[in-house]
């Protein structure tokens, strides 16, 4: 079939890629500046080219995994959530549609994210298309893999001048936030699956793993890592200043971290579910 990817070159993209190639299809991928990407075509500046839409009106298959977590202002968010579903909705005329959301997305919600990742679903399923929507919480990688973790959950490769020490890991709240975070690998898995089966519907994919931040930091970080918990407010106002940190995504941290395990989900796409745990505590950096 002919697949086209959104924000194909994104963590998600870059490993379902391979996967679809291996299993014959043709691949397109959406980027928002012109690279090289082991797509058989890949289309720059995609919310406005031509050749885009075409694509997007010729696909079989659309994996729309367009999105934005942490920006600073609700425009961002409107642009990288909703708009870019709107454009996929406009052009499409797939014979399905997967999209990657979050646990909690609805178009009533305050958070700027969950807020528009629901608005996003609305506009995706009034198109009438067969939708698939996975719902991953934080989407995790292999402990050999660097990603956007390494940001979040591991110690800064710093160390104190003076001192010898490494720097603390920030936490956001309190850190006893609970959070199912799932693998990588598995929600490739699910988006493979069903661009050949499983039924249209709204699917939690969730990790099988309940864990607290504070103890997902530590099972990620070498024995004795030091955790620095920054209050709520703090982390508010902070949010303020900082240009990496939104008051959005402190918003997600200290109240939309956790989700539900819906077995039913595996089941349906014929999925094996890894424990995050167990791999990281198996193959810690």
């Amino acid at each position: 079939m002919k697949i086209v990817i959104t924000s194909a070159n994104s963590a998600t993209g870059s490993m379902l890629i391979p996967v679809l190639r291996a299993a014959g299809h043709y691949t397109i991928g959406l980027v928002r500046k012109p690279m090289e990407l082991p797509v058989d075509e890949v289309i720059a500046d995609w919310m406005h080219a031509p050749k885009a839409a075409r694509a997007l009106g010729e696909a079989d298959v659309v994996v729309h995994l367009s999105g934005e977590l942490n920006a600073k202002n609700a425009g961002a968010y409107e642009e990288a959530n909703k708009t870019t579903a709107t454009i996929v909705a406009k052009y499409t005329k797939a014979k399905r549609i997967i999209y990657l959301s979050y646990p909690h997305a609805s178009s009533g919600e305050k958070n700027h994210y969950l807020r528009t990742k629901g608005q996003a679903e609305e506009v995706l399923h009034r198109t009438g298309i067969p939708l698939v929507v996975f719902r991953c919480p934080v989407i995790i990688d292999a402990p050999d893999k660097a990603s956007k973790i390494d940001v979040l959950f591991k110690v800064p490769k710093r160390r104190v001048p003076v001192l010898g020490w490494d720097w603390p890991v920030p936490v956001i709240g309190s850190g006893r936030q609970t959070m199912r975070p799932v693998y990588r690998g598995t929600v490739v898995e699910a988006i493979a699956a069903a661009v050949v089966g499983g039924r249209a519907g709204v699917y939690e994919l969730s990790g099988v793993d309940e864990v607290t931040v504070d103890e997902f930091i530590r099972l990620a970080n070498p024995s004795g890592v030091r955790l620095l918990h920054i209050p709520g407010w703090l982390a508010r106002v902070l949010s303020r200043v900082l240009p990496e940190l939104s008051f959005t995504f402190v918003d997600m941290m200290l109240h939309h971290t956790a989700s539900v395990y819906d077995p039913e989900t595996y089941r349906e796409f014929g999925v094996e579910p890894v424990s995050v745990v167990g791999m990281w505590r198996g193959g810690n950096r």
